[in-house]
């Protein structure tokens, strides 16, 4: 083929202070960015909505996920960094009662004194400081520090094997959901989800938007549920930060390639995120173990690996994104197609159908793949099984082209006039796709879209032809 070569695995940012710029975001999207992510933990609706019109002033095909705050319990009340010393004695208190000694510190969770016990464990940004509590005194929390520690404002607090009764959804979570469809954001990213009432209920707030969610796994209770969890999402994020914090770290590896899998049998799409490229905050070019925790995920198959701090706050976003793509292509060219089993919710025909065009790539010098799409139910049917070959969706569904942007190895046009003739459908499909120069005269390519017998209940055909046969001029 002579069109241009390009990611499949997805690349997501995290959009900050350090990508606002319109030209350091144009940089990004041109260096490989598929989706841009703002995590409403910092962000209000007028950024929600600065960051909205400059992606799409830039590009209509980037995807935009809001990611909420979720219970997520942070140290507040302070502005510069604090040092904490092995030994020492810190007191942890609700933010709504005012500092009134040097070794208090407020936490956003006010009812943690409720929660804990003497003896539990309380983890600081991301496991960096460790807390051990030796007293509870009304709603105090007395704690001994067990290593030195810098603390810097608003970082989060994890305390493992510990149930806390938090609400599914904050009041913040709630008002932030409401902002993505005002803002008419493609996905929402629910955090700290453990169980499928909450997924449950952010759909109810998103009524009848096309909003997907992703539902975030970020702890042992969303490990246990996972099941249920997949069930109601439209998407899942394995968020590596809090996740390896709450369960032992060395569980990690292996936990996410299940959790790949298990998303690739049922046809979800899967993010990876979390200190992918975490010294590219400071350093213009990535770890080797980096470079190969990211070519590993590819190779378990995720369909997105995420960019977090890199992008939002670190010296180096664009270089990040392009890191991400070079250690992406160069991951790809050297695997084969992977077939997972099991059913999606499309069709058990359209399922089969997609297994069979599997092995036809197998065998056959198949250059691309064709789809046309009302649903994304074919699409992401197909996409599990990785094929190494391009597959073009064409849809006349603008919100479609955003939301299928996640799935691998996927690239999906809009177009306004697809006719209700099939094969009209099939040569204005793959002349739009030619012109963009994604395909070549010679080109073999598969095609599946609905058949030309109308009114079925299952209406799919795969077809087989040339790009020099379906273009008329």
């Amino acid at each position: 083929m002579t069109a241009q070569k390009f990611c499949k695995t997805k690349i997501v940012a995290t959009i900050g202070p350090s990508s606002w710029d319109e030209d350091i975001l144009r940089n990004m999207i041109s260096s490989g960015l598929d989706m841009a992510r703002i995590n409403a933990s910092f962000a209000d609706f007028e950024e929600l909505k600065r960051v909205k019109e400059a992606i799409r002033s830039i590009s209509p095909r980037i995807s935009l996920i809001l990611d909420t705050m979720g219970n997520k319990i942070r140290v507040t009340g302070f502005s510069e960094a604090r040092d904490v010393r092995i030994g020492e004695t810190i007191i942890l208190i609700p933010s709504s009662r005012n500092i009134s000694t040097d070794n208090e510190i407020q936490i956003t969770y006010n009812d943690l004194y409720k929660d804990i016990s003497r003896g539990a464990t309380i983890l600081i940004d991301d496991g960096g400081l460790e807390l051990s509590v030796t007293d509870i005194i009304e709603d105090k929390i007395v704690c001994t520090v067990k290593n030195d520690f810098t603390i810097n404002p608003q970082k989060t607090v994890n305390i493992p094997n510990q149930e806390l009764s938090f609400p599914e959804l904050t009041e913040k979570d709630i008002a932030d959901i409401k902002s993505a469809v005002e803002l008419d954001y493609d996905f929402v990213a629910l955090s700290f989800v453990q169980k499928k009432s909450v997924v449950e209920k952010a759909r109810e707030i998103l009524g009848d938007s096309k909003i997907n969610i992703i539902s975030k796994i970020e702890n042992q209770t969303g490990l246990d549920n996972f099941d249920e969890i997949l069930e109601v999402s439209d998407a899942i994020m394995i968020a590596r930060g809090d996740l390896g914090v709450e369960i032992p770290f060395e569980k990690i590896p292996i936990i996410q390639k299940q959790l790949v899998y298990r998303c690739r049998s049922v046809g979800k799409p899967c993010i990876i995120a979390t200190q992918m490229l975490d010294s590219m905050k400071k350093n213009p070019h990535p770890t080797r173990a980096e470079v190969s925790d990211v070519a590993n995920s590819i190779i378990d198959g995720t369909d997105a690996i995420m960019l977090s701090a890199e992008t939002s706050v670190g010296e180096y976003p664009i270089e990040s994104v392009k890191t991400m793509n070079r250690i992406a292509t160069s991951t790809e060219d050297t695997l084969i197609p992977q077939m997972v089993y099991g059913n999606t919710d499309a069709t058990r025909d359209t399922d089969e159908l997609c297994k069979s065009l599997y092995n036809l790539t197998n065998s056959i010098d198949i250059n691309a793949v064709l789809v046309l799409s009302e649903t994304g139910k074919t699409v992401r049917s197909l996409s599990r099984h990785r094929l190494t070959i391009p597959i073009f969706e064409v849809t006349n569904d603008i919100s479609r082209v955003r939301i299928d942007n996640l799935l691998r190895g996927v690239k999906t046009y809009f177009t306004g006039n697809l006719s209700d003739d099939r094969d009209e459908s099939i040569s204005k499909a793959v002349e739009i796709i030619f012109s963009y120069g994604e395909l070549d005269f010679n080109d073999k390519i598969a095609i599946i879209s609905g058949s030309s017998i109308k009114n079925k209940e299952n209406n799919s055909i795969l077809e087989i032809t040339t790009v020099k046969d379906l273009i008329k001029n």
